[in-house]
């Protein structure tokens, strides 16, 4: 990384100009409910056009221009904004007193790949419709965005990236303030303006208390500060919204330009003036590349961890993406308004805000924006599944109603090629018992027809010889033409073994005999032992390397529930970790605390039963546990497939007191371990691509998390659930680096309700998720992330009724 030049004898550049930007900053809910914000943010458009023209005389420094941060606003307003106000933006746009920003909203770190494109796409449509170039995106309050991000900008004409995040729960990035070159994957370097946190020019500066003699107070504090951390700039960046009334979804603030204009006359210190975000990068822009750092990596978020608030919201949320992918290739490219409507919810759900600012679960207003926030979760998956299940339909040729069914088709919308394991409802089947008579579009498409869901096929089912997909390809299979499994010894077993021990307890007392069983299931891949009388698991053996995958620990072995918790003869509330204060937040001062969290373990395995079934054996595990009704974990081996599939119910009893809930896998690995996540297609090792002082306690991962040494690694699939952490218990201060200590800690993280305002702080019910879990001997990113998708997402399985298409095969148009 190279370093800034310093002034001359170590003195920084004397601040010439303060600039000031003029927004709203969009939050999709927290200061009121989803609906009333938009209505807000219509108008605030409008009163922006009013009090733009009414201030027209002002001097230049104090003639306000406002920014419209985001796109979304801005493309709600035009959608209803009559053809004179719309000529009035445009003038005021042509004349530099309105600015865009360039994405949709600001974004959470589950936003995949296409999710990002998406951001970008009201760009397009407003550039076109303005006439000008929009040339800045910015992010304010998140701590990160994925690292594709960048590339996805200087992909769409973007040359400067503006941040402001807020440290709360999290860190800022550095230098901060500052600007640095910012390394994409591609390679290319897009210019960062590294800024404080949104409002800060009302709170620096005291603005908001309408007085020169305040501000000169802050500026004096402010530039301090500056000198105190060598800031190289010879100007400084801040934000305005209507704090301290009104922080977020704020309107223009027409007290501020009569101040600025007293300040500017005073000569009270550095000159302000109203800037958009074009402004101020054409005056970053007058600061060569040479003189700024040069920092790679990805701008891993702190915030996201809130996707445990809401962890089946969430969970339909992944899935929806995935099956989106699948319904764009399975409907060989037709658009539909289902695919768009999944899209649109996928989207909203992945915008930054999840509920009200007041987070406590009673409050009506928090309750109303957390089911509306759940609410697009839930519309995307369906409106997924619909896009899906219709193009299947389409593909098998189904009339709307029709008597039984003839064939089976399976479908690979996938860019790899799969091999299918057919596993069918016997109710398909003329011979059954229960053979399906009349069939109707709409009965197909009941829940218990999508072959990725759980119920499907049910409990009577029958299984046939694989079946081999190319990439994007289908197979319309004949029912009788599909072939039995082939004869052999089974792929995957299950044996207990006893073992018996003689000896005397106690004096005068006659011999007696203990006994312990050990049960064993073993793939090609792997052997699990485990003890039958607790359910205890004592071994994961990979047999290719010959290698013991596990060093498990009191209350842990694999998948492990343990429940985090403050403690509470100590402080048990959220300020027993993050203690907030505004005065040392707008500083970047710490506000987390040191503090040593209680980790319950579950207290007793309840039963414990193995069930054999077409290839896959499972151990399910039920144990009573801390703050649950209980606790159900599904592992089965398969002997077609290297990854361990984990299911494990979690049942919450309802409480809003802090805690976090992880599933634990106590790794057998020497220090020095090396680990990465996914981040919107992108492969992130931790640390070594990763920004200074961004998230290293806890990931979001797109779909897998992997860590590995020179003994070989393990991988974990995550197509519910994206939190994770490396290593021990990373929900504290945040760590420049992460010990590589020997036999680390995997941990899942599904559920947590550590946020105080923003995100739900209580979770109910039972929450299953998926997990799957694979050995390898050395690290290959791009296999895994294959396995991963599949894993998240298998080939889809559809009947064909009996007046439907004929068998046959074929690939999907485009591929």
């Amino acid at each position: 990384m190279t370093q800034t030049p310093a002034m001359p004898g170590g003195r920084r550049k004397p601040i010439s100009e303060i600039l000031v930007l003029a927004h709203s900053h969009l939050d999709v809910g927290y200061t009121h409910s989803q609906p009333l914000m938009w209505n807000f943010q219509v108008e605030y458009i409008s009163e922006a056009l009013d009090w733009l023209e009414q201030t027209a005389d002002m001097p230049a420094g104090a003639r306000p221009k406002w920014t419209c941060e985001v796109t979304e606003p801005v493309e709600r307003w035009f959608a209803q904004a009559s053809a004179a106000d719309i000529r009035r933006f445009q003038a005021l746009y042509d004349a530099g007193r309105i600015g865009l920003g360039a994405l949709r909203w600001n974004v959470a770190a589950a936003v995949d790949r296409k999710g990002i494109n998406r951001l970008l796409d009201g760009k397009k449509r407003l550039e076109q419709t303005l006439g000008g170039s929009i040339n800045v995106a910015s992010q304010h309050d998140v701590n990160g965005i994925p690292w594709p991000l960048a590339d996805a900008l200087m992909d769409n004409g973007v040359d400067f990236f503006v941040m402001a995040i807020n440290p709360h729960l999290g860190k800022a990035v550095a230098p901060r303030p500052g600007m640095f070159m910012w390394e994409a994957p591609s390679g290319r370097e897009l210019r960062v303006f590294n800024g404080n946190h949104y409002t800060m020019f009302d709170q620096l500066l005291y603005a908001w208390d309408d007085s020169v003699e305040r501000m000169a107070e802050g500026w004096g504090e402010l530039s301090q500060r500056l000198t105190d951390i060598d800031y190289p700039l010879d100007f400084v960046y801040l934000t305005s919204t209507c704090s301290p009334v009104l922080w977020d979804n704020a309107p223009p603030n027409p007290f501020m330009p009569p101040l600025i204009q007293r300040w500017n006359e005073a000569e009270a210190g550095p000159a302000i003036r109203y800037v958009t975000y074009e402004d101020l990068r054409e005056r970053a822009m007058q600061v060569p590349d040479a003189e700024l750092p040069h920092l790679r990596g990805d701008w891993t978020d702190y915030w996201s961890f809130g996707y445990g608030s809401a962890p089946r919201a969430t969970a339909s949320n992944q899935i929806a993406k995935a099956l989106v992918d699948a319904a764009e290739v399975l409907g060989n490219g037709t658009e539909s308004q289902e695919l768009a409507q999944a899209r649109e919810k996928i989207d909203l759900y992945d915008e930054h805000t999840w509920g009200y600012f007041d987070g406590n679960p009673n409050h009506p207003q928090a309750q109303a924006s957390e089911a509306i926030k759940d609410v697009a979760a839930f519309e995307g998956h369906e409106s997924a599944a619909f896009a899906v299940m219709d193009s299947l339909e389409k593909l098998a040729g189904n009339p709307p109603a029709d008597k039984g069914i003839k064939g089976a088709l399976f479908a690979n919308p996938a860019a790899y090629p799969v091999t299918v394991h057919p596993v069918l409802p016997d109710n398909w089947f003329p011979d059954s018992d229960a053979a399906l008579g009349r069939t109707y579009r709409a009965s197909r498409m009941h829940y218990q027809g999508r072959s990725w869901g759980v119920e499907f096929p049910g409990s009577h089912v029958r299984a046939f010889a694989p079946i081999e997909l190319a990439p994007f390809s289908w197979k319309n299979v004949d029912l009788g033409a599909l072939e039995p499994i082939a004869a052999s010894a089974p792929l995957v077993s299950h044996s207990v073994e006893t073992t018996s021990q003689k000896g005397r307890e106690l004096n005068f007392a006659t011999e007696t005999v203990r006994s312990k069983q050990l049960g064993t299931i073993e793939s090609p891949f792997h052997t699990l032992q485990y003890e039958v009388g607790s359910g205890r698991i004592v071994s994961l053996r990979d047999r290719a390397q010959g290698r013991e995958l596990l060093a498990t620990r009191r209350g842990m072995d694999f998948f492990s529930f343990v429940r985090e918790r403050p403690d509470e003869l100590v402080d048990g509330s959220r300020q027993s970790f993050y203690r907030r204060d505004l005065d040392n937040e707008k500083v970047d001062a710490s506000c987390w605390v040191d503090w040593e969290p209680i980790h319950d373990s579950a207290t007793r395995v309840s039963a414990c039963t193995v069930t054999e079934a077409h290839g896959r054996i499972t151990l399910e595990r039920r144990f009573d546990a801390p703050g649950m009704v209980t606790v159900l974990q599904r592992i089965s081996l398969l002997g077609d497939d290297p990854v361990i599939h984990v299911e494990v119910t979690l049942d919450l009893v309802p409480a809003s007191s802090p805690q976090a809930i992880y599933l634990s896998v106590p790794l057998a690995m020497a220090g020095g371990w090396q680990a990465g996540f996914d981040t919107a297609g992108e492969f992130v090792k931790l640390d070594d691509d990763q920004l200074p002082g961004a998230s290293r306690n806890w990931v979001t991962a797109e779909s897998m998390v992997a860590m590995w040494g020179d003994g070989g690694g393990v991988a974990m699939f995550m197509p519910d659930a994206p939190g994770a952490q490396f290593g021990d218990f990373g929900f504290k201060e945040p760590l420049d680096s992460i010990p590589r200590g020997e036999n680390p800690l995997l941990l899942a993280w599904p559920v947590n309700n550590y946020w105080d305002t923003n995100f739900a702080q209580m979770q109910t019910g039972a929450n299953t998720f998926r997990y799957g879990f694979c050995s390898f001997a050395e690290i290959d990113a791009a296999a895994l992330a294959e396995r991963a998708k599949q894993f998240r997402l298998p080939p889809q399985i559809w009947p064909v009724t009996s007046n439907g298409a004929a068998a046959g095969d074929g690939r999907f148009a485009g591929h």
